[in-house]
């Protein structure tokens, strides 16, 4: 149906069955239309509904048309202006304009086709010749419109088939007001919606080549009707007239095809001129990308080298720091090393030894336990003297009555002493008893006393005994104290000395492994190597921590058997002093602190010296990933660079394709536009010819008839072809408004989507 590319897909299947009706219902009129041409007389109250049944087709086509625009107006407005906060509505100030503008010229246009018609009516009544219509007549016929048109339509026997033929004439004159409404959207639809422009020029390209030569088989098929069928000598004039007019719009078509075609050629040289200089420019483009390309990738290598010295630097200046920290702390650890002594001798002076803070802990343990079985028993026996005295206490009412009075005191006092005053003062007829009560418990207090006291001085004799007892130790348990830790020294002497062989070993194998890493790391190492490297830094350090934690136990198992053989030597042998034993565990606790700090000096410097082999390894590593990114980065640039080239050449050559097809369209515009003006200007001749309504016609008037029924059939084209014109805007914007709200196939989708792109690149250029 048409030439634009995509066209049919854009056309869903609602729209083919549409189309399906429209043939149907034209070849229907068609099939009216030629007995109409055979001579025979249709009737005119049917021709009549028709035409007003199609013009208000056209006006409810033209009124659905302004409201798409107007929504695609909104939608484009929405979409171009997100972030704007105006009303989401139409500009109703641009409708309203143009509203105005229209109906002035649909008055104006109303007005001219009455005073045409009352001018066509009313100056050929006296000769009957219709070869005298002259424009000036038709201008002053312009100026009393009202006058004429009362006269035609009261003048005349033939009224009935006048009125008809005016019917016809204001029906034709409505499809031509509409046609012109069509074109006046049209206009607007090119001025406010570019994308929909795009889209038209697209679909009317098949439709313009059909309708110019149809309406050339029509103006040829009116020229033999006319060479065969002469017209009577009044008519000669205006046949000769038509025929003369034929033969300009022949001419004219002739040279409008000649110079589409001159156009086409010129726009084809611009558009392979454009071609060639985007061509140009797009291979400027890819240069300039390889060279950019080649600048990153010699900065980088530039970048890499600078880091290498930079790393070499660092390091350097690295050694030179810890060397000098070691020295530094070399120093710093024998000055907190003879403060930390101070101090634990101060420690030592001052406290007590455990196990004489044990045996004091039993001792007064004991103590407490006879105290407490101690006032047990004196509690006892205040409960039984308690008793003996309830015992002799008489029965009397009296007597529970002070009971029950008692026994409120004995709830509200807590005390033993107030309970026995209260029931002593209140007691009748017992006074001995109380008296000898009394006496047994001052006896009992007395004796608990005693026990107090003796329990204490008991107390404090044994603590004098431990006091004395801790001054002296004994001299066996002394000296073999100094063997073993004369040993001890000894050993941890000789482990100090392997923990330093082990340190050097470990450093020469650090700065070994460092230089090896160094060389490995100009030459990017691979990762076997560093796997061996690493398995190799483990094992040594797997190796020293593994001899430091075995010195510390042997450390430890020294000292406990060195307490072992303090405990039992102490029972078996004489004492020394606690002084001079006590200041030589010292100095040997002193030396064993010192040997231990040195220990866990070298294993800190040992585990220094494994972190400074694994960051090193970490940033030949991390060099080589960064190497492995910037050829990632390149390679993305380069399929970067093909995919633009690619994209180009295809916008070139949809650029191509719109250009070609966007000159088609407008030649046939522009065709179809002066062919419209062509067949106006001949039913306004046939027009003129046709006899006034109230004198009979001179000549055949089956000729007459069959002329305008051409002109019929020819605007029954015009107006099928509009229709098919308005259906396609419609379908595509309807199209359009699905895509905009989010409901499109995927075919449709990509098809809007390259009428786009085509007309924002024709939009740039």
């Amino acid at each position: 149906m048409l030439d634009f590319p995509g066209a049919e897909k854009l056309l869903s299947r609602q729209s083919r069955g549409t189309e399906g009706e429209h043939a149907q219902e034209e070849a229907t009129a068609a099939g009216e239309a030629d007995p109409d041409e055979s001579g025979e007389q249709p009737e005119a109250p049917g021709v009549v509904a028709k035409l007003q049944k199609q013009v208000e087709e056209l006006r409810s086509q033209n009124s659905e048309l302004v409201l798409k625009v107007q929504m695609l107006e909104m939608f484009e407005t929405d979409d171009t202006n997100m972030q704007s906060s105006g009303p989401d509505f139409v500009p109703t100030v641009l409708y309203e304009s143009l509203r105005k503008e229209f109906e002035e010229l649909q008055e104006k246009y109303s007005r001219a086709q009455a005073a045409a018609e009352g001018s066509s009516i009313e100056e050929p009544g006296s000769d009957g010749n219709p070869e005298e219509v002259k424009e000036p007549e038709e201008d002053a016929a312009e100026r009393e419109p009202p006058k004429k048109d009362e006269e035609s339509t009261d003048g005349g026997g033939g009224g009935g088939d006048g009125g008809a033929e005016e019917r016809v004439r204001s029906l034709e004159e409505q499809l031509a007001f509409s046609q012109a409404e069509l074109e006046e959207l049209r206009e607007q639809v090119q001025v406010g919606v570019f994308s929909v422009e795009r889209a038209e020029t697209g679909r009317s390209e098949g439709e313009g080549e059909g309708v110019p030569q149809q309406l050339r088989e029509r103006v040829r098929q009116l020229e033999a009707e006319l060479a065969e069928r002469r017209a009577p000598p009044g008519e000669s004039d205006a046949a000769r007239q038509l025929r003369v007019k034929v033969d300009e719009l022949q001419r004219a078509l002739e040279q409008e095809r000649e110079a589409s075609g001159a156009r086409r050629k010129n726009e084809r040289k611009k558009e392979e001129e454009k071609t060639h200089r985007e061509e140009e420019e797009e291979s400027e483009a890819v240069r300039r990308l390889k060279e950019r390309v080649s600048e990153l990738e010699a900065s980088l290598a530039e970048k890499s080298k600078r880091e290498k010295k930079e790393e070499e630097k660092k390091e350097a200046g690295e050694r030179e720091q810890q060397s000098g920290e070691r020295r530094s702390g070399e120093g710093e650890l024998a000055r907190h090393l003879q403060a930390r002594t101070g101090e634990l001798e101060a420690q030592l002076r001052g406290s007590v030894p455990r196990t004489e803070l044990d045996e004091v802990r039993v001792t007064m343990a004991l103590q407490l336990d006879q105290l407490a079985r101690e006032r047990a028993q004196l509690s006892l026996r205040l409960n039984d003297a308690l008793l003996e005295l309830e015992r002799l206490r008489p029965q009397s009412n009296g007597d529970e009555e002070d009971d029950e009075g008692l026994d409120e005191d004995e709830r509200s006092e807590g005390s033993e002493r107030s309970i026995i005053s209260e029931r002593s003062l209140r007691g009748t007829g017992s006074g001995q008893t109380l008296v000898a009560v009394r006496a047994e418990l001052e006896a009992a207090r007395q004796e608990a006393a005693q026990a107090l006291d003796s329990l204490c001085a008991e107390r404090e004799g044994r603590a004098q005994d431990t006091l004395q007892l801790r001054d002296a130790v004994p001299l066996a348990l002394h000296q073999e104290a100094l063997v073993g830790l004369s040993e001890q020294l000894a050993q941890t002497a000789a482990e100090l000395q392997r923990e330093a062989a082990l340190r050097c070993q470990a450093q020469a194998q650090a700065t070994r492994l460092q230089e090896e890493l160094q060389g490995a790391q100009r030459d990017l190492i691979s990762r076997e190597e560093h796997e061996k490297v690493k398995a190799e830094l483990q094992r040594s350090l797997e190796e020293s921590v593994s001899k430091v934690q075995a010195a510390q136990d042997a450390l430890s198992e020294k000292e406990t058997e060195l307490k072992e053989l303090k405990s039992q030597k102490a029972k078996e042998q004489g004492l020394v002093s606690q002084e001079d034993h006590e200041a030589q565990r010292l100095s040997l606790q002193a030396d064993i602190n010192g040997i231990t700090a040195r220990m866990a000096d070298l294993q800190r410097k040992h585990e220094k010296t494994c972190t400074e082999v694994f960051q090193v390894q970490r940033e030949a590593l991390f060099n080589k990933s960064e190497r492995q990114v910037a050829e990632a980065q390149v390679a993305a640039v380069q399929k970067q660079l093909e995919e633009l080239q690619a994209q180009s050449s295809h916008v070139q050559q949809l650029h191509q394709d719109i250009q070609h097809s966007q000159g088609l369209i407008k030649e046939k515009d522009r065709k179809i536009t002066e062919l419209s003006k062509e067949v106006f200007r001949l039913k306004e001749a046939l027009g003129a010819l046709s006899p006034p309504l109230g004198l009979p016609p001179p000549g055949n008037p089956g000729q007459q008839v069959a002329l305008q029924n051409r002109v019929s059939a020819l605007t029954q084209q015009l107006q099928d072809c509009e229709r098919k014109h308005k259906q396609v805007v419609a379908i595509y914007r309807a199209h359009l408004l699905s895509a905009v709200q989010g409901h499109m196939d995927e075919e449709v989708q990509t098809l809007l989507l390259q009428i786009l792109r085509m007309s924002n690149k024709d939009l740039s250029l």
